[in-house]
């Protein structure tokens, strides 16, 4: 039988550090560039509680814009053509790129979601959970988590959203049979070794062009950019892919 402790799974520094990984600055540079800029007031400021700054609609709940020239409204120009020519030395451009907007959209999302876990929205927050949830059998599919960390996951996302301990488990035993479905079967144990180097890679992938969005815009370097990427292929699989 599953139990939790007072101290929630995702609250567990342990458990961020295992989870997150390169993943931090992946949402450190999605909260940079798109939190909502305060307004100063230049008067007196009133003697009255402190307000938490405003949680934003993550795109897991809010399918952003389509612009004209085909980029997602949570992309600028600027990063999208950056992101676009990063990727282009990959086997699938598309599709990589396709790839990692998920990733960095699932990564604002976890953000988001443990920003409101002590707030009153707990609607939003579950709501949050819940496509969350959705997406890990596709994200340890692309390669960016392990099969135990999307263990771990499923466990906190459902410890969050369902109270009842005998709902939990007939969910969590659900998720991880669906999980259990896409693990390669004890014959492919290279299989099991090119799936850990890959989420490796991916998540030097994520940290990367994060450190480069983090940047001012005239300090990018794109050149430099698909270098570091390229570095981090050969340190990850050593010139082997």
């Amino acid at each position: 039988m599953i139990t939790y402790d007072s101290t929630k799974l995702w609250q567990r520094t342990w458990f961020l550090a295992l989870l997150l990984g390169a993943g931090v600055g992946v949402a450190a540079w999605w909260w940079q560039i798109h939190a909502p800029v305060a307004v100063v007031d230049e008067g007196p400021a009133p003697k009255s509680a402190p307000r938490s700054p405003p949680v934003m609609d993550a795109a897991l709940l809010v399918p952003p814009k389509i612009m004209e020239d085909g980029r997602p409204a949570d992309f600028s120009p600027e990063d999208w053509a950056a992101l676009k020519d990063a990727l282009s030395k990959t086997a699938n451009p598309r599709a990589e790129l396709e790839r990692i907007v998920k990733y960095l959209r699932f990564q604002k999302g976890f953000e988001q979601w443990q920003s409101l876990q002590n707030g009153p929205d707990v609607a939003k927050r579950h709501q949050l959970a819940e496509r969350l949830l959705d997406q890990v059998p596709e994200r340890m599919q692309q390669g960016e988590m392990t099969y135990g960390e999307a263990q771990m996951l499923e466990s906190a996302l459902l410890a969050d959203i369902e109270p009842n301990e005998d709902v939990r488990k007939q969910r969590l035993d659900r998720a991880q049979s669906l999980l259990k479905g896409s693990v390669p079967q004890a014959e492919a144990e290279q299989a099991m070794r090119d799936a850990s180097l890959l989420a490796e890679y991916k998540r030097r992938e994520a940290a990367i062009v994060a450190a480069f969005q983090a940047q001012p815009e005239d300090k990018r370097d794109q050149i430099q950019l698909g270098k570091d990427l390229d570095a981090a292929r050969v340190s990850v699989y050593g010139g082997k892919k």
